[in-house]
């Protein structure tokens, strides 16, 4: 597998299977947080994923880790 870094360098470069290989590493954390009254709130969930895909472009990679 990809090292994480690179696969985030490409996400937020606008390559989408790279923000869809983010997004499905982090699915059960997202479906967690989709929870809406003790279900799975589909569109919660969808909304939460797209979230991720349209602000990972605006991500800092090097926020606080200066050359």
């Amino acid at each position: 597998m990809d090292d994480f870094n690179e696969i985030l360098r490409r996400a937020i470069q606008g390559d989408a299977p790279s923000v869809e290989q983010i997004i499905r590493r982090y699915q059960p954390l997202i479906n967690r947080y989709s929870i809406w009254n003790g279900r799975l709130d589909e569109d919660l969930r969808q909304y939460i994923e797209l979230q991720i895909f349209r602000k990972i472009s605006k991500f800092n990679l090097y926020a606080g880790n200066p050359k």
